[in-house]
């Protein structure tokens, strides 16, 4: 139908950001003050609220909210890379960013960016520990190969580093 062509075109962002984030790091901290702060200044945030479910696959609704949101604020912790649900989003946050100029901004909480960029020290730790879980087929190769690429390129792009977060205090001017 024509009318349902024309409203979903214009209807392209349904959210301002989407916050990317390791909930056990930085849920009751952090990203509960950044996503207050951008609430207050009346910004449209996703942040998952609720419990994921265990799994292998990111689920369908998180992939959306990224697509449908103009930026990504990704928040590095040095849990992050443990998480394959926060990785894959991290995979689908890049990939938007190429597909339709996504701005993705990221925050490194706790966590030097060239240890995200080279998957070294406690993020590369337990990144690695999420990889000697996973058996050495070829699919998990390249599953491999694609997230030390996306944590790569994501650590090389202009973010912000938090590394005393007991002083952070949030002033957002939109």
């Amino acid at each position: 139908m024509e009318g349902d062509e024309y409203k979903y075109y214009w209807n392209v962002n349904k959210y301002d950001v989407f916050i990317s984030f390791r909930g056990e790091d930085t849920r009751a901290s952090f990203t509960s003050h950044l996503y207050a702060a951008l609430q207050n200044d009346g910004i449209n945030v996703f942040r998952d609220d609720d419990s994921l479910q265990r799994g292998d696959q990111i689920s369908i609704s998180l992939l959306e909210a990224i697509e449908n949101s103009q930026i990504a604020i990704i928040v590095f912790s040095r849990n992050y890379a443990e998480s394959r649900w926060c990785l894959d989003e991290l995979v689908k946050i890049m990939e938007c960013r190429k597909t339709i100029r996504q701005v993705v901004f990221p925050v490194f909480y706790d966590v030097d960016p060239s240890e995200v960029r080279h998957q070294k020290g406690k993020f590369g730790e337990v990144f690695q520990s999420l990889l000697n879980k996973k058996s050495n087929d070829i699919l998990n190769r390249g599953y491999e190969l694609c997230w030390k690429g996306v944590l790569w390129a994501a650590a090389n792009l202009a973010g912000f580093v938090v590394l005393n977060s007991r002083y952070f205090l949030f002033s957002i001017n939109a």
